[in-house]
């Protein structure tokens, strides 16, 4: 338990907003703080769940949903470690309902803070509004392009979602085709019929549960062909 206690202190020290916590502070949020793992494919939780927790990613991927007025599932978000969710979202309004549903899409690790003690913190320390604060405006700037996106061409949205998943992973993304045809809006099949002509271009390869860029300049120009 000890060595537990210490990996999470050690992981939410590097961790907006957490970092800019004093050290005591941070020492009585780990020790209110739970880990948790996750298998691939398991939910999180649900839209409409109840909520009361921060999480934190850890290790892993996860995938954030949300339902159409059709109860279809539309992917939003695909996070990775270090990122805050089921949060920023309900700042203002915690403690009432999940408003989107979080899915494992590889093994994870998570950190889970209740949302008394965040807010505790949020509410004493400057910093860690600011923190926030930053958070929120990269997230919305995030989904913002996706919203713009939406009415876009298939093959520019797949395009623009390969180059945003790079900044965060590199050229050698551990997506498969169907989470990127999750995030891009559109079906499996056209998914892979596009990544298939990006690969005979020489601009892509894929291979089970990962995508190659080899040329995202090729890709970056082709995504502004379209603007």
């Amino acid at each position: 338990m000890p060595n537990l206690v210490a990996s999470m202190r050690s992981f939410l020290a590097q961790v907006d907003p957490f970092r800019s916590l004093p050290s005591k502070e941070l020492d009585r949020l780990v020790s209110l703080a739970t880990a948790k793992t996750y298998l691939k494919g398991e939910t999180i939780y649900t839209e409409g769940d109840p909520a009361d927790s921060v999480w934190v990613l850890k290790e892993g991927r996860i995938q954030i949903f949300k339902y159409t007025s059709g109860g279809r599932p539309q992917a939003i978000e695909s996070l990775g470690p270090k990122e805050l969710f089921g949060t920023l979202c309900r700042l203002g309004n915690t403690g009432r309902t999940y408003p989107c549903t979080a899915i494992a899409s590889t093994p994870c690790a998570v950190v889970r803070i209740l949302d008394r003690a965040f807010l505790d913190c949020y509410n004493r320390f400057p910093a860690m509004v600011m923190g926030v604060c930053s958070l929120c405006s990269q997230r919305l700037n995030t989904m913002q392009g996706v919203s713009c996106s939406a009415q876009e061409p298939v093959e520019k949205r797949i395009a623009g979602i390969l180059l945003q998943l790079q900044k965060e992973h590199g050229n050698t993304l551990p997506f498969t085709k169907r989470e990127v045809a999750e995030l891009a809006a559109t079906t499996v099949e056209t998914t892979i019929r596009t990544i298939s002509a990006f690969a005979k271009k020489g601009w892509a390869a894929s291979t089970r549960g990962q995508i190659t860029l080899k040329a995202p300049a090729e890709i970056k120009k082709l995504l502004d062909a379209f603007c």
